[in-house]
């Protein structure tokens, strides 16, 4: 037997102990009088103290805090990831209607356009999925844009199409879900949803009324904050909220009020916030460079912004999670993003109105070459071929991040970190913290 390579011990304060590994997610409490103990069990597990404790030694082994001496746990992690990129029992589906949107976000990376999906792509989608169901025996859909609640007659249509077609050829259908800015989701609309059998959607909050429209305000200039507020309160019940916080340093200090405007409404309870990094993914959002953190300053500034809720009560932090050997979707063979126009694109960030930034369409036009190149930047693209990915003792929580990132950058020889290598022991604490304070 031997230690995992993706051990962490994390000591807090009071000499206790918490064990965390990357790759299986195991977290144990370890008292500080049995700490020394274990550490030896875990850089010596084949001595006599193993003989002497045999259930501490099957605890660690169950938790992959040892291994066998044969186990290389990166071969291991590299050959699930490759199985599940070529994984096809399930197809997930990205539709944009619009790439049409009724903010002026002063960060948003998509390139609007007032073109919609029309009658015509809309029949073609539902010949293209149904010719792709073969095989399939899930069916996961989401809504994006632009702004998706735009076009919601549209998203009606189709979304009840593609349930009948599901049920017709008896592949499950879900989770069903859709990223908005929330403005036009009302509680009526979000009936509707359901009753389509949407289940999940993310709408983004970014400080509070007078830092968020500040930064996503309608074209008009109008605040939109109050009226997603409102939203919120009339869907949350409907609907599983994910609000998120896009943070720069622009609106870092101001991003807890959010939390706190929450729990003052009476919503907080009802949804999970999410903080996320604003980054600049295209030419369409390189202006807001200058404002925007790299990853050490925003994991920095996570552990502030939790520290803060921690001491107003609020116990919400982010837990380490790993990606089932794939950072994203986009990575695997059955992952689509459908643009307005039926171009066919691996990731719903680049989706774009110019068919030569797409893999080729829904239509079976043969793909250009540009198209298959487009392909194939995704399909090439391996964490596992960078050393200090592969060296990574938080590799399993990370695995090269965004290849979007990534891969547009010729000079870098390295995945897109995770926040998660520059803050894990103190999230650790944190959510320590949150357990014994809560309790």
């Amino acid at each position: 037997m031997k230690k995992s390579r993706f051990n962490h011990i994390v000591t807090l304060d009071d000499g206790t102990a918490l064990i965390y590994n990357c790759l299986t997610g195991a977290l144990a409490e370890i008292e500080s009088e049995q700490l020394a103990h274990v550490r030896r069990l875990l850089e010596f597990p084949g001595n006599k103290d193993s003989a002497a404790d045999p259930e501490l030694l099957e605890n660690l082994t169950e938790g992959g805090y040892l291994v066998t001496d044969e186990t290389d746990e990166v071969a291991d992690l590299w050959a699930e990831s490759r199985s599940r990129r070529q994984q096809l029992g399930t197809l997930a589906l990205t539709i944009a209607p619009t790439l049409a949107c009724n903010f002026a976000c002063d960060y948003c990376f998509i390139s609007q356009s007032s073109v919609r999906m029309n009658e015509s792509t809309q029949q073609s989608l539902i010949d293209y999925v149904d010719n792709r169901l073969d095989g399939i025996a899930r069916l996961r859909i989401s809504w994006f844009g632009g702004e998706p609640t735009l076009c919601f007659p549209t998203i009606e249509k189709v979304q009840a199409e593609l349930n009948e077609l599901t049920s017709r050829r008896q592949v499950e259908i879900g989770p069903i879900s859709m990223v908005s800015n929330g403005y036009l989701l009302n509680r009526q609309m979000a009936r509707r949803m359901k009753s389509l059998g949407f289940g999940r959607v993310q709408i983004t909050l970014d400080g509070p009324e007078e830092v968020h429209d500040s930064r996503r305000k309608l074209h008009n200039g109008k605040g939109t904050f109050r009226q997603i507020l409102a939203n919120l309160e009339e869907i949350t019940d409907l609907l599983k909220v994910r609000l998120r916080v896009n943070l720069d340093r622009d609106n870092l200090k101001s991003a807890i009020e959010v939390v706190r405007i929450l729990e003052r409404h009476k919503i907080l309870p009802k949804v999970s916030v999410t903080f996320a990094q604003v980054q600049t993914t295209s030419d369409v959002c390189a202006s807001i460079r200058g404002r925007c953190f790299n990853e050490e300053e925003f994991s920095g500034g996570l552990i502030e912004l939790y520290q803060q809720l921690i001491e107003q009560g609020i116990y919400q932090v982010e837990n380490p999670k790993s990606f089932d050997a794939v950072f994203c979707g986009a990575l695997t063979e059955n992952c689509i993003a459908v643009s307005p126009t039926g171009h066919l694109f691996r990731c719903r960030d680049s989706l774009s109105l110019d068919p030569e930034k797409s893999t080729g369409d829904i239509f079976g036009t043969p793909p250009t070459e540009a198209q298959r190149r487009n392909l194939q930047k995704f399909q090439l693209w391996d964490p596992f071929e960078f050393d200090e990915c592969r060296e990574c003792n938080i590799l399993p929580i990370c695995l090269g991040g965004c290849p979007l990132q990534s891969r547009d950058d010729s000079k870098k020889q390295k995945g897109t970190c995770s926040p998660w290598k520059h803050n894990l022991e103190e999230m650790l604490k944190l959510k320590y913290q949150c357990k014994t304070e809560k309790n």
